[in-house]
């Protein structure tokens, strides 16, 4: 009854997934390898993975769309059915949860690729189980570091992990340069962006900035809970994890510290510049309210002038008089003249 309940509920989770996100197709790589051996195949069925006590087994899973091989994960590999449920769970927060022969660690990850091309973050939840001899990965989408890391422990003997938490180090560290790499293509431009935001008044700038801080903001809810993860995890909290693992784990802690210091940083300068954009078009604003009260303050005599003789009085000495248009004009550039001038000398205009 209990299996029943839990696949309805697997079932459900994916047909919600489903209606709110396109999800791509579930593939399995299954690896096994020891210092001498290994062996890379992808089983369509989960079933069909036999697992090798005397090496090390990575099963790696991307896509969420096959409900049948994560009902069959509670089964083959033990695992419990409220961590699956968190494995289909796309918004789940980054944590880690230590069971009696396992941990379960789940974080997200960034698509650099995509951010290179289009300075937007995406991100993509990745999960861990981490057993005795073997490692589950589930990854929400497709990116490529990982690839690249089998790729690495398939052709060069010498970067092959010996533990399986020493290959959860290898992926966490992969996806933690990802996110280096983030910080490097950031910081070129926040500095393109502070030595164009004096000169630049459109409103894409301000966008852009907007965008920036949003990515900060995207990139310290997922760094600061992960800062925890790997703290307990290095600190030796995890028995599953081997003294040895555990201090390069603190390298990655470090890592993760200098990256939050970095998001700090940026957003003081992104504020800064937000500020230093708002005070330049407000100063623009100013210069042209100021010419134009200038120059509506220099037609105001004139204004008032035409007026008074623009009124149909029939008796107006000065209209009879023979040269009272040459003064009027006369009288009028004397005004005008003088006006400028005393703008001028008070540095109004």
């Amino acid at each position: 009854m209990a299996d029943l309940l839990f696949e309805d509920r697997i079932k459900d989770v994916l047909d919600s997934l489903k209606l709110e996100n396109e999800l791509g197709p579930t593939k399995i790589t299954y690896c096994c390898f020891d210092e001498r051996h290994f062996e890379k195949y992808h089983p369509e069925d989960i079933e069909e993975i036999e697992l090798r006590e005397d090496r090390i087994n990575w099963v790696y899973i991307t896509g969420l769309s096959d409900s049948e091989n994560f009902i069959k994960m509670h089964e083959k590999f033990g695992v419990h059915p409220l961590i699956i449920e968190d494995m289909l769970d796309v918004e789940q927060r980054t944590k880690l949860e230590v069971y009696d022969d396992y941990l379960f660690m789940v974080t997200d990850t960034v698509d650099y690729d995509m951010f290179n091309g289009t300075k937007e973050l995406r991100f993509d939840q990745i999960s861990f189980v981490l057993k005795k001899n073997l490692l589950i990965t589930v990854e929400e989408n497709r990116p490529s570091q990982f690839d690249k890391v089998i790729d690495k422990i398939e052709h060069v003997v010498f970067f092959r992990p010996k533990t399986v938490d020493g290959l959860l180090l290898l992926l966490v560290d992969s996806f933690i340069d990802n996110y280096y790499k983030i910080f490097d293509i950031l910081g070129d431009y926040v500095d393109e962006l502070e030595e164009g935001t004096m000169e630049a008044h459109d409103d894409d700038t301000l966008k852009e900035l907007y965008t920036l801080k949003k990515n900060m903001v995207l990139l310290r809810k997922t760094l600061w809970p992960l800062r925890s993860v790997i703290n307990d995890i290095s600190k030796a909290r995890v028995n599953l994890i081997h003294h040895d693992t555990s201090i390069y784990l603190r390298d990655v802690y470090d890592h993760i510290i200098q990256m939050l210091e970095f998001i700090e940083v940026y957003r003081d300068m992104i504020n800064s510049m937000i500020d230093a954009f708002s005070t330049n078009i407000s100063n623009r604003t100013n210069e042209v309210m100021k010419v134009l009260t200038v120059w509506s303050t220099i037609f105001l005599p004139l204004t008032f002038m035409t007026g008074v003789y623009g009124m149909n009085f029939r008796y107006m000495p000065e209209l009879q008089n023979k040269y009272a248009y040459l003064v009027f004009w006369i009288l009028t550039i004397f005004i005008t003249a003088g006006m400028v001038i005393y703008f001028k000398k008070k540095k109004w205009i």
